[in-house]
């Protein structure tokens, strides 16, 4: 029987929350039979299911970074966690199938980032109950979730909260007081969700917000003769690809630091009105982002258009 030479070489990368990487390396180089080549492809392939075995949970040598990505998951409960759990800052249960987790999650007292996302059953509580309560947690992630309404009280329990993550989740309400809590908050995060409307009012006491992201919000527009938000601190409004068909006057007249206006691939009629008397409020170098620029350049010359 004819004999051959073969390498197989095994690469393995275990991400972890900083991105560092583990390589395991095989090379096997040998001369053997085709069954003596088939049993040592099989002994490779056990070695490899160990090794993911025995790294279930990425956990990094201070107890700090904790992640159980796409370990299809049913149940979660603190005492799943290695001690001591108040070191966690970060915890990852992304790409399972939780349909809950814990409501308390005070005893991770260091927690500051919770990523949910692609949990496809984890919604709000329909009663309205506090979705989580943590005195430390900063960064909420729950895309591609079943997150139908924030309510009034969803998040209140979440005083340091300052990035919120939703996008592609099936959101058609935000109450009004949604964010009465939560004044730390920097970032929203609503794309593709199923918006008609929102509050004018719900960033009003958010001194802190920057960006608001509700994109992909395909029946979301402004009322008319309203504003469609109000917001003293609000830099970068970006409403892509959502319901708009005419802006007035009044629409953007609430948002007076806004600097980023994103509203390309709407069903915008017209040019959109911008803030009124731009050049009063001084600035000169807004950003407009829609697909109307040679109209825009036009009419406002002095604000800055991008595509």
């Amino acid at each position: 029987m004819a004999h051959f030479s073969w390498e197989l070489s095994v690469v393995v990368f275990i991400h972890t929350y900083i991105d560092s990487r583990l390589i395991i390396k095989l090379n096997v180089i040998t001369t053997a039979h085709n069954q003596v080549s088939i049993m040592l492809r099989y002994l490779i392939k056990l070695f490899m299911l160990s090794m993911c075995h025995q790294m279930r949970a990425e956990v990094d040598e201070n107890n700090t970074f904790v992640d159980y990505r796409f370990q299809n998951l049913t149940s979660f409960a603190i005492t799943d966690l290695s001690n001591p759990v108040s070191y966690i800052m970060y915890l990852s249960l992304r790409g399972n199938n939780l349909d809950r987790i814990p409501n308390d999650i005070t005893k991770l007292s260091s927690l500051e980032r919770l990523i949910l996302s692609e949990n496809p059953q984890i919604t709000f509580p329909p009663d309205g109950s506090p979705f989580l309560i943590s005195r430390s947690l900063i960064d909420l992630d729950c895309e591609s979730c079943d997150v139908k309404v924030i309510y009034n009280r969803s998040l209140r329990r979440l005083p340091l909260l300052e990035t919120l993550r939703l996008p592609n989740n099936t959101i058609q309400m935000i109450e009004k007081r949604a964010f009465q809590h939560n004044t730390n908050i920097r970032m929203l995060d609503f794309r593709h969700n199923k918006l008609t409307s929102l509050p004018s009012t719900i960033l009003v006491g958010l001194s802190k917000i920057k960006h608001l992201d509700l994109s992909g919000n395909r029946e979301l527009a402004p009322q008319d003769g309203q504003p469609f938000l109000e917001s003293s601190s609000l830099k970068i409004l970006k409403c892509n690809n959502c319901g708009f068909s005419t802006t007035q006057v009044v629409t953007f007249s609430k948002l007076p630091n806004l600097q980023e206006l994103h509203l390309a691939e709407n069903r915008l009629l017209v040019a959109p009105c911008l803030l009124p008397a731009l050049k009063a409020l001084g600035v000169y170098s807004m950003k407009i982002i829609t697909d109307y620029q040679r109209c825009l350049r036009k009419k406002f010359p002095f604000v800055k258009v991008l595509k």
